[in-house]
């Protein structure tokens, strides 16, 4: 069990002074990415109960407990200037991953994945602008600076044969749900955005409404209500004075 209590804050130096949740404008990269489409959802006693047992009003295809992981994520940024671009660049576990966003709004987000540390900085490259060749020669830490350090207990669940939902709790006190589903993109969608874009939309858009539906079918699972992202959560407790723009997040 998390103890918020008992972990100090260090400083982090890169805070920016907005933050948007515009699309990306960065140009997909060749290597395939995957394609989440999440939809976040309030934490209770009662609901959480209600997920993790098998007797929903109406059966499921599936219900399959994944088990409980702890992750410590440090998020990173340059003067606010990833996450301006919907760019949201991590170490998990001591693993670089970029989240970059593909659309979304105030209920749902949706965000092309990208892992490992020369895809990671392929995509910091394109987002700052930067040149390539000798810039690579630097780390991520020597071009980014740490704005975010938290460790979170995840229980997850596969329901329904293909939703996975993840209940979350940080090391800060802060709990909140997400169904989320994940797909490759074709090849062909990959390549460039301008050529992919109709294809990738139809398929954000379908994903979306399929978690849609899921969740209002089950209301004791999922009830409404506003939920909190984790660096939203995050950044409103430890003092970054941009709570106003952050509610707009989902991270």
């Amino acid at each position: 069990m998390l103890n918020p209590s008992t972990k100090s804050r260090r400083l982090l130096l890169c805070a920016p002074s907005y933050f948007s949740r515009a699309t990306s404008t960065i140009p997909a990269i060749t290597q395939p990415r995957r394609l989440e489409v999440e939809r976040k959802f309030p934490i209770n006693k009662k609901n959480v109960v209600y997920i993790a047992s098998n007797n929903w009003e109406t059966r499921l295809k599936g219900h399959e407990y994944l088990g409980k992981q702890t992750t410590h994520d440090i998020y990173y940024d340059k003067e606010g200037m990833l996450f301006s671009k919907g760019v949201y660049v991590r170490q998990r576990n001591n693993k670089w991953e970029a989240k970059v966003r593909t659309g979304g709004d105030f209920t749902n987000s949706a965000f092309r994945e990208v892992d490992g540390i020369d895809a990671v900085k392929e995509v910091i490259e394109r987002s700052l602008g930067l040149n390539g060749g000798n810039d690579y020669r630097h780390d991520i830490e020597d071009m980014l600076t740490p704005c975010a350090d938290f460790v979170t207990e995840r229980d997850s669940w596969m329901l329904d044969g293909k939703f996975k939902v993840d209940v979350d709790m940080t090391d800060f006190g802060h709990s909140v749900g997400e169904v989320e589903l994940t797909s490759i993109l074709p090849s062909n969608v990959c390549g460039s955005i301008e050529r992919g874009k109709a294809s990738e939309s139809k398929m954000k858009e379908k994903m979306d409404q399929e978690i849609e539906g899921f969740m209002k079918r089950y209301p004791d699972a999922f009830p409404a209500g506003r939920a909190v992202g984790k660096l939203t959560a995050y950044f409103e407790k430890f003092g970054w004075n941009v709570a106003r723009v952050l509610q707009q997040e989902h991270l």
